[in-house]
């Protein structure tokens, strides 16, 4: 199991420098060797004449896309600990406008900026001083656009969720828009240029295949769940189940759970049913680890008396766990909102990668929090 310096709450340390150091170089030499050290060749993707830009980015993309879902379905990472951008539509549509603008003046961004530098480009050590003193201006016009920094704010969303469809299959389909990308470009260049590196080429044929068969190929190494949960007999108890889900009767948030849990509340039980590994990579402080299969049994000696929390990286199995328990008579079954990852999310982030400003108050518990929860998980007492 691969552990990040973000799940690990190691950002600020020695050796996350050192590794942002050599990533740093890494990625410059890339950007370097790709032409981006040139502001020319930047500026060609407007004119369509050099679409190096493109050809860059979306393979990156693919590349990134297509190597940390693999990492996730060997079960060598989990998504959880990794640090996803939030959506902020007003920050990200306003910054995206400025940016595209500023692309297109100077054909530089901070980072082939940097690489232009290095270089011996004037014109890139203009656009990063630049990029200084703009951040410098943000800061002290901050009071007056703060309300725009989190304007829009909708949290961690993926887009296939926010479309409906299975992951893997969108991976597919963006993967094969990717090819279809790096064609057109390439016919683009040869259509205003008269000439192209890689159209028709064995090299792209072949690694436009590579990409395909390794998008398809995680729907044999990771498909999707399927099986319906079974319905209970007689409409009036689902009538109750959902009228119970409508009152948001089912779920416990977040900070409720890690405030009661911090205090010791009496008769919590806090139950992670994700599989061992992944429990013993990191869980909620206190949590024990039941199986879905064992859920029901394991739960007896617990069955309404005190309050149960079921979690897992999602709200998927949980939620079929908790509906399935109250059938059985389970009234005292909750689900956590938003899953392991939503706790994360709202209980331990650092302060500092926090999207809005928060209150003294606000930050001292986070700290709490993260003082408590990050802390080795202490044997539970026999009940």
């Amino acid at each position: 199991m691969i552990e990040t310096l973000y799940a690990l709450d190691a950002l600020g340390t020695p050796r996350a420098l050192f590794l942002s150091l050599l990533i740093g170089c890494g990625f410059g030499f890339a950007l370097e060797r790709a032409g981006f050290s040139s502001s020319r060749r930047l500026a060609g993707v407007f004119y369509f004449t050099d679409m190096a830009v493109i050809k860059v980015m979306f393979t990156a993309l693919i590349t990134a896309m297509l190597g940390i879902s693999f990492l996730a379905a060997l079960g060598w990472i989990q998504m959880d600990s990794i640090f996803l951008m939030p959506t902020i539509y007003g920050a990200q549509i306003a910054g995206g406008l400025l940016f595209g603008v500023g692309f297109a003046m100077g054909a530089w961004c901070p980072g082939t900026a940097a690489a232009g530098l290095a270089a011996g480009r004037i014109d890139a050590l203009v656009f990063l001083v630049g990029s200084v003193a703009g951040s410098i201006l943000f800061n002290e016009l901050f009071p007056v656009i703060g309300a725009l920094y989190t304007a829009g704010d909708r949290g961690t969303q993926l887009v296939y969720s926010t479309l409906g469809i299975p992951r893997n299959i969108f991976i597919f389909a963006l993967t094969l828009a990717g090819v279809a990308v790096f064609w057109l470009v390439e016919w683009v260049e040869k259509l205003r240029t008269g000439r192209s590196l890689y159209l028709g080429s064995p090299f792209l044929k072949a690694f436009s295949v590579a990409l395909v068969a390794l998008a398809a190929g995680l729907f044999f190494l990771a498909p999707p769940t399927t099986g319906p949960v079974a319905r209970a007999s007689g409409p009036a108890g689902e009538a109750v189940l959902m009228a119970e889900v409508d009152a948001a009767g089912d779920h416990m948030e977040p900070e409720e759970l890690a405030d009661r849990l911090m205090a010791g509340a009496p008769g919590l039980v806090v139950v992670d049913v994700r599989p061992t590994a992944e429990f013993n990579a990191f869980h909620i402080r206190g949590a024990i680890n039941v199986p879905l299969a064992g859920l029901d049994e394991a739960l007896q000696p617990h069955k309404n008396k005190g309050l149960i929390v079921i979690y897992s990286n999602g709200m998927t199995h949980p939620a079929q766990a908790r509906d399935s328990l109250w059938r059985q008579g389970f009234g005292n079954v909750y689900i956590l909102t938003d899953g392991l990852q939503g706790f994360r999310d709202r209980c331990l982030k650092p302060v500092s990668l926090r999207p809005e400003p928060l209150t003294p108050e606000a930050a001292a518990r986070i700290k709490a929090w993260r003082s408590y929860f990050t802390a080795p998980d202490l044997p539970r007492p026999t009940q």
